[in-house]
């Protein structure tokens, strides 16, 4: 996936993909520790952590701020 501009702009763009789903910290931390086959899928750019489910081919991201948040 080719980004350019803003980190606005980059996760704006991301967001139109309709096989990423943006989740919410208590649901990303669940598929990372669930049993479900996933490995990381970042998008660094635009500062977002991502898993990648290998039996759905769905990604599932989280900006960094979010993971991170206390």
């Amino acid at each position: 996936m080719r980004m350019t501009g803003t980190l606005i702009e980059r996760r704006q763009s991301l967001r139109k993909h309709a096989e990423l789903s943006f989740v919410h910290r208590d649901e990303f931390c669940k598929l990372l520790l669930s049993s479900r086959k996933m490995i990381r899928s970042d998008e660094p750019r635009a500062s977002v952590r991502g898993l990648l489910d290998l039996e759905t081919g769905e990604r599932y991201l989280i900006e960094q701020e979010n993971l991170f948040a206390k």
